[in-house]
Order: structure tokens, then C-alpha cells, then sequence
């Protein structure tokens, strides 16, 4: 298997897009062979990649898995058909089971499904723009995050884990073939992208004894029990053997190639302007903001919330101008201490497991420049234990830690993940993350942890309303440069229109045009659950019942906007009174931890992450 689809997910007013989705009648008793299929799909997915299984399962033996060699498998031009024409079959076997003998877990399920072979699909058709070395989503940072995360268990894990260490240079080779045959028809990352590339490159072989794969290997083995000292030794010296003389130079060698390659990409401008790139952008947006939306209405979603966001911020200012020389603090200093703040803050949601957390601080050799945190999902049969990394070169305040750890934290990935994982759905789920989903709760979550932060409530107000719309103002720019076809000279003018200053417009396009798409679950994500929180609030007033309304949010998962929209509209239908239906809640698993909402596969190897993308912080000026 390839890497692109897994690895993209590394990192409304949905009334007015979406006429209600009625949701047929469902069965009570289900289809035992509907969940038999999910369960032998989730079983060989894991089979067929062995990082994927690790990070996915504690105990893949008593999960009914075998295990698969533990490699990072091939990647070559052909292999995009290949899993085109399977993503086909496994939906014609979808779509043969009759829907209306599901129960509603079942029917979700089974959406949420179509919904990721549909955009499997699609996706593969373009393997031209399927880059493999950008600067965000690409495999150089993505193969780091895999191995510095990855847990010893057993011994058997350590021989693993040096075989697909092993195993990664001649990935690499077969992704800087691919790039090479892209190159040669013109399609290519940008000069930007790729100057933040190889700047990732240098950053990480810089090290070399202190290499943070050979340091955070040693820690792990020197905290492993089981094993004789020279047992110990030796290990260490194989590790050390592979980053120096097989690891590190396959970084450099690709740092060499792509530099080779500059200047390839043909054309000016976003994927748009590049043959099947509107198709492929348009296949890409669908995937990233969890939608059937088009670009065009999922643009249109983007400019109302603006419009919105900037009337408040204008009114809030207008009322009170003081509020802008406002520079209120958290009464907090470590994230050990937020993320206790923020877990002791959970009134308005539904009760979850009991879980921990271990919050650490990236060394900058291994921190991608564009991502500030990530979140990794744990394992299936494990939610307890949780662990947050934070790029502290990227968390300018407090401030920003707290609104950071809220996303990646409670009520953001970690509560939201392990809240769902502790209702027993079926397997499969966890390995089809719907990212619009995820991410758009992550910064909803934000929007509400500002509310009980402590801090003045206008200042705080003003404080969500600065980051929606630096993420939205982004997706809308990036939809128009990447979906559209937009010039420089385009953005500009949608950038006056909105009442902001037009010189950030070369800035936003370089941006958008490094990465497409990158922003999009973000932006799109939490434009959707705040506008169907906008509408509750508004219809109930003072009787709105936040919990019971997040709990219908929750319940289900990670799905598609339209179901999600469905299941908000019976819950207004039924006055708010009735929370959507929660499957029966399983007992509180314990043990060891992993978690996230994006899947960072390097060809197989696949680390679920939830990731917040670092936003170049910008003061958005009206224009005079």
C-alpha cells in the first residue's frame, strides 16, 4: 500500500449547504454478517501493514491478527490503480448489504465507509500530484514521528522495529523515484515547499551521534526489562549502525535529488492550474473537510462565517476599544498544570474514561516547523495512558499553550478519541479517520475552552474569534488558489471585499500553494460544528443543553458533515430533549497509550496523529 491516503490524514453553515439528511429506518436487531465484514476488513488492513498494526493494537494476537513483516512496503506508479481497483471492490461488497437491516450504528458505520473508499477512489486516479516530499504531509517528518513514537512492549518489538528501521532507505529510493517520473511531466512541490523541505532535511542529519533516533532508542532500551546487558549493548550498537550509515545518508540523499529537481513544477500558481489539478483538489478538499461538498459551496460556508466572525469582532471592538490593549495571561505555566485545568473542566460534556496523559516538549531536530502539537490515538485495546508532543518553538505564550492543549487535549483529540474508543465501535472505524470530523472538533473545542479560561470574557471572545478566523480565512484562500484557479490579483480583491488588508495576499498564497489542503479539516471542520452550535444555542436560549448536545455530536464518531448534520436536526426535532442514540458503553480499558486524528503512513508505516497546524500568526488589519 501506498502512502498518500493514510499519510494525509498526518496532519457549515452546514444548514445552508445541506438540506436535512433523514437517516432511513433502521433495524433493531443489525446485520451480524455487516459487522463480520467490518471486523475481517479492520483484520486485514492490520495485516497488511505492520506499523499500522502496532500503533493500532497492543495485543495484535489476542485482536486475531497476524502479524505482517515488519517492513515499510514499496511504493511505485503502479500501485495507485492497484488500490483504485481494490477501494472499487471493497465498495461493491459495501454497497451489497441492504442498508435499511442496519441498526444506526450500523448505518453510520456503513457511511462512514463509503465515505473513505469513495475518496480512496478518487484520490488514486492522480498519481501525478501525489507528492510525496511536502513540507507538512510528506514522508521526511511523518518516518520521524513513526519511530520516536514508537513503544517497545516486547523483545520482539525491538527486533521489529529494527527491521522496518532498515527497511525505510529503500522507501525513501522508491519515493524519489516517483518523484523523479512526476518531475519529468512537470508536476512538482513549489521552491517554498521545498526549501522548508530540505530545511527539515539538514535540521534532522545535522545530529549524528545525538541523533534523536539513536537517543530516544537508547532511552527506550535502557528502560526495557527482559533483557541481558550485553543483550542491551548490542541493540544499541545495530540501532546506531543503521541511522548512521543507512538512515541519516537516505535523507541526505533525497535532500540531494529534490534540490536536482528544482524548478520543475511547470506551472505558476495552485494545483489548479495544473492538468486533472482541479479534479484532484476537488477530490482532495472532499476528503479533508469529512463533505460532498462542492469547492465552490464549501468556499461560500467560509465567506458567511467571515462575515460573521468579522460583524462580532467589529461589534465587541466597537462597545469596548480597550479590549484591544488587553494582555491577559493564564494563571498556568506547564502543561501538566493546563491539561489538569482543562480535564477538571469537562462539566458540559459527557463523562469518558479514566485516562492519563504524559504532555512532552519536541527536540528541534525532530519538530516540524508547521505543526505546534500532536496527539497520539492509542491503541484499541488500550485508551489509559495518552501522550501530547508540543514543538515549543512554535508556542509563542501561554496563551497559545493553553488554546493548543485544548485541542490536542480536553476537550479537544485526546477526550474526543478516547470517549468514542470506550463505546466499543467496530475496529474498522479506527482505521478510516475522517479528518474534517476530527479536526473540526479539535478547534471547536478551542472555541469553548476560551470560555472557561479564566481570562475577561470579551478578551477571551476576541482571543477564538482571532483564530477561526486566521484558520478559515486560509481554507477560503487556499479553496480559491488550489480549487479555482484564483491569481494573485484574485485574492486581493476577496481580501478587500472581506474588509482585510490585501498586502498578507502573497503570503497566504505561498502558503496555500506548499501545502493544499493542509488547512482544510481545520477551517472547514470548525466552521461546521460552529455553526450547528449557533443554532442551538440561538433556538434554545438559556435552555440549551450543552452537554446533551455535545454528546449527540460525539456519539457515533468520526463521520461525514451530512450525518453528523442529521443527527443534530433529529435532536432539534426532538426539542433537544432526546440525546441521539449512544451505543451501549464498554468498561474503561487500561494499559498502554497512542493517539491522534491523522494517519502519517510512509508507505505503510502509520502513526495516528492529531496534529494542530502551526498558522504564521497574523494581524488582520481593516482596510482604511
Amino acid at each position: 500500500m501506498k502512502y498518500m491516503q493514510k499519510l494525509a490524514a498526518l496532519f457549515a453553515a452546514a444548514v445552508v449547504l445541506f438540506a436535512s439528511v433523514l437517516m432511513p429506518v433502521q433495524a433493531e436487531e443489525g446485520n451480524a454478517d455487516f459487522d463480520k465484514f467490518l471486523d475481517e476488513l479492520f483484520v486485514e488492513m492490520m495485516e497488511e501493514d505492520y506499523m499500522s498494526m502496532h500503533f493500532s493494537i497492543e495485543d495484535y494476537r489476542a485482536a486475531g491478527i497476524t502479524k505482517p513483516e515488519p517492513i515499510i512496503d514499496s511504493v511505485k506508479m503502479e500501485d495507485y490503480a492497484d488500490d483504485k481497483a481494490y477501494a472499487e471492490e471493497l465498495l461493491k461488497k459495501l454497497e451489497s448489504f441492504d442498508y435499511a437491516s442496519l441498526t444506526a450504528e450500523q448505518q453510520h458505520d456503513y457511511n462512514a465507509l463509503k465515505f473513505h473508499l469513495e475518496n480512496e477512489i478518487s484520490l488514486n486516479a492522480y498519481p501525478m500530484l501525489d507528492f510525496a516530499f511536502t513540507p507538512t504531509e510528506g514522508i521526511i517528518n511523518n518516518l520521524l514521528t513513526n519511530f520516536t513514537e514508537y513503544v517497545f512492549r516486547e523483545k520482539e518489538d525491538i527486533d521489529d522495529y529494527l527491521a522496518v528501521l532498515a527497511s525505510t532507505p529503500t522507501f525513501i529510493d522508491e519515493c524519489i523515484e516517483l518523484t523523479k517520473t512526476q518531475a519529468a511531466q512537470g508536476y512538482f512541490m513549489t521552491d517554498a515547499a521545498l526549501d522548508d523541505t530540505l530545511g527539515q532535511i539538514e535540521s534532522f542529519t545535522a545530529k549524528k551521534d545525538d541523533n534523536q533516533l539513536i537517543v530516544i532508542f537508547d532511552e527506550n532500551i535502557d528502560a526495557f526489562e527482559g533483557i541481558t546487558e550485553e543483550e542491551r549493548a548490542a541493540y544499541k550498537q545495530r540501532n546506531k549502525d543503521i541511522v548512521l550509515n543507512q538512515y541519516i545518508p537516505s535523507y541526505t540523499r533525497a535532500g540531494e535529488v529534490l534540490e536536482t529537481l528544482r524548478g520543475s513544477r511547470k506551472t505558476a500558481g495552485g494545483l489548479a492550474n495544473m492538468e486533472g489539478g482541479k479534479e484532484y483538489y476537488a477530490a482532495k478538499a472532499r476528503m479533508k473537510s469529512s463533505t460532498n461538498a462542492s469547492v465552490e459551496e464549501l468556499l461560500d460556508l467560509c465567506t458567511d462565517f467571515l462575515y460573521n466572525c468579522l460583524d462580532e469582532y467589529i461589534e465587541i471592538y466597537s462597545k469596548n476599544p480597550a479590549v484591544m490593549t488587553l494582555d491577559e495571561k493564564v494563571d498556568m505555566e506547564t502543561p501538566e498544570e493546563i491539561l489538569t485545568y482543562l480535564q477538571n473542566h469537562l462539566q458540559d460534556y459527557p463523562e469518558g474514561p479514566e485516562v492519563t496523559f504524559d504532555a512532552k516538549y519536541l527536540d528541534p531536530s525532530v519538530a516540524n516547523d508547521g505543526i505546534t502539537a500532536y496527539y497520539l490515538n492509542p491503541p484499541l485495546d488500550n485508551v489509559k495512558d495518552n501522550v501530547i508532543k508540543i514543538n515549543g518553538n512554535s508556542v509563542a505564550n501561554i496563551n497559545d499553550l493553553y488554546e493548543t492543549l485544548s485541542h490536542e487535549g480536553f476537550p479537544g483529540h485526546l477526550y474526543q478519541v478516547t470517549w468514542y474508543l470506550n463505546t466499543d465501535p467496530a475496529r474498522v472505524r479506527s482505521a478510516i479517520n475522517l479528518i474534517g470530523y476530527t479536526e473540526g472538533w479539535a478547534m471547536y473545542s478551542e472555541m469553548r475552552a476560551w470560555e472557561f479560561s479564566g481570562l475577561d470574557s470579551t478578551f477571551a471572545r476576541m482571543s477564538a474569534l482571532d483564530t477561526a478566523m486566521n484558520y478559515v480565512l486560509d481554507c477560503a484562500v487556499d479553496l480559491g488558489v488550489n480549487g479555482l484557479g484564483w491569481t494573485s490579483e484574485d485574492v486581493s480583491k476577496y481580501l478587500e471585499d472581506m474588509g482585510f488588508n490585501s498586502s498578507i495576499a502573497p503570503q497566504l498564497i505561498d502558503f496555500v500553494c506548499s501545502d493544499p489542503g493542509v488547512l482544510l479539516p481545520y477551517g472547514i471542520g470548525l466552521v461546521q460544528f460552529e455553526n450547528m452550535y449557533q443554532e442551538c444555542a440561538v433556538k434554545f436560549g438559556e435552555s440549551f443543553d450543552l452537554k446533551e448536545f455535545n454528546r449527540v455530536l460525539l456519539t457515533y464518531g468520526d463521520r461525514p458533515f451530512e450525518d453528523v448534520r442529521s443527527d443534530v436536526n433529529a435532536w432539534l426535532d426532538g426539542q433537544g430533549t432526546s440525546p441521539a442514540p449512544s451505543p451501549s458503553p464498554a468498561p474503561s480499558p487500561s494499559g498502554k497509550d497512542n493517539d491522534t486524528t491523522l494517519w502519517f503512513a510512509v508507505g505503510g508505516a502509520a502513526v495516528l496523529v492529531a496534529a494542530v497546524v502551526l498558522l504564521a500568526r497574523r494581524s488582520y488589519q481593516k482596510s482604511a
